[in-house]
C-alpha cells in the first residue's frame, strides 16, 4: 500500500514542478506590473495574496498526496477535514490582515486570483497536453 502511494507521489512531481514554475513566472509578472502601476501598499498586498495562495496550494498538494495512502472512505474524510481547516485558517489570516489595515483587500484578492487562475489554466493546459 505504501509503495502505491510512493509511485503516485513520483507521478505528481513533474506536474507540480511545471505548475510551480508557471506560477512563479506569472506571479513575478503581476508583481512587476503592480510596481509600475500601483502604489507600494497595493504591491505589498498583491505579494501577500500570492504568498497566501501558494502556501494554500502547497498544503493542498501535500494533503492530496497523503490522501492516497488511505482507503477511499477514510481518504475522503481526511482530505475534507484538512480542506476546511485550511479554509478557516486562510479566512482568519485574511481577516486579521484587512482588519488591522496591514493589507489592501483588493490587492489580496488580485494576488490570490493570479495564483489560483494560473494554477487552473496550467492544470487544464498540462492535462490536455498529457492526454494528446
Amino acid at each position: 500500500m505504501v509503495s502505491k502511494g510512493i509511485e503516485i507521489n513520483y507521478m505528481f512531481q513533474p506536474v507540480l514542478m511545471r505548475m510551480a514554475l508557471w506560477n512563479l513566472f506569472v506571479s513575478a509578472t503581476a508583481l512587476v506590473v503592480s510596481v509600475i502601476v500601483a502604489n507600494v501598499f497595493m504591491t505589498i498586498s498583491i505579494f501577500i495574496g500570492i504568498i497566501i495562495a501558494l502556501i494554500n496550494l502547497a498544503i493542498l498538494a501535500k494533503t492530496v498526496k497523503s490522501g492516497f495512502l488511505f482507503r477511499p472512505d477514510k481518504a475522503q474524510r481526511f482530505v475534507m477535514k484538512r480542506y476546511y481547516m485550511r479554509l478557516i485558517a486562510t479566512i482568519l489570516i485574511i481577516s486579521i490582515l484587512v482588519s488591522k489595515n496591514l493589507a489592501d483587500p483588493l490587492g489580496l484578492i488580485i494576488g490570490f486570483a493570479v495564483t489560483m487562475m494560473t494554477t487552473l489554466s496550467a492544470t487544464v493546459y498540462i492535462s490536455k497536453r498529457e492526454t494528446a
